[in-house]
């Protein structure tokens, strides 16, 4: 996967020497998070968990192969995570998760037009890297509330993330409203008792300047 990374960042660097035309753009929305899981994390079983709303925000650029395909990187901040639906092994209750997340995804975009009108159809896909910048598990404990760390010194949990996204959208001349799915494909958990993986179906709206 970093390989990949790499590559498709040279690519991204050549085109864009080869004077192919650009635009830059921000995009915002909000997010249903998941945690995929088996076995036991963070005390919690792995049908323990129910998705949760985030938000996610951050910078985009195109890069025009043709007037059908493109190639488009995003720098996002992504706030994501999971409730707990009951108490876990630790005595929590009204649990819940949150990851914030810095992401990288490289997506190839096709575009449709639609009929004789300036909108266009397009959908996309492509990998994700993402650093878990901050994370925690919160809810109540014989009614005091708890708030722990993710990543304290002693925690085993994971920063380094990747996976892989799929999406669907309409532009319309700069502005684009998307539906996008990632699915994580690594192991963010740290845990030898389970796994977790981070993933969410998120709506967002964007304009390009």
């Amino acid at each position: 996967m970093k390989k990949l990374v790499v590559v498709l960042i040279i690519i991204l660097c050549f085109i864009a020497t080869a004077s192919a035309q650009v635009r830059f753009g921000v995009k915002a929305g909000g997010n249903l998070s998941f945690l995929y899981t088996s076995g036991s994390n963070q005390g919690i079983n792995a049908d323990q968990y129910n998705g949760r709303f985030g938000y996610h925000f951050g910078g985009m650029l195109e890069y025009s192969l043709s007037e059908m395909f493109s190639i488009q990187p995003e720098l996002m901040y992504l706030n994501h995570g999971a409730n707990l639906k009951k108490e876990n092994s630790f005595g929590m209750k009204d649990g819940q998760i949150t990851l914030n997340t810095l992401q990288l995804p490289i997506n190839l975009k096709a575009k449709f037009n639609l009929g004789q009108s300036d909108s266009k159809l397009f959908v996309y896909g492509g990998p994700y890297v993402g650093y878990n910048m901050y994370g925690k598990v919160a809810g109540k404990i014989d009614g005091a509330k708890v708030d722990n760390k993710l990543y304290a010194k002693d925690s085993n949990m994971k920063r380094f993330d990747y996976g892989f996204g799929i999406g669907v959208g309409i532009e319309m001349k700069k502005f684009v409203l998307t539906l996008g799915n990632q699915y994580g494909a690594n192991d963010i958990s740290g845990s030898e008792k389970g796994k977790m993986r981070a993933g969410h179906v998120s709506l967002s709206a964007g304009y390009f300047f």
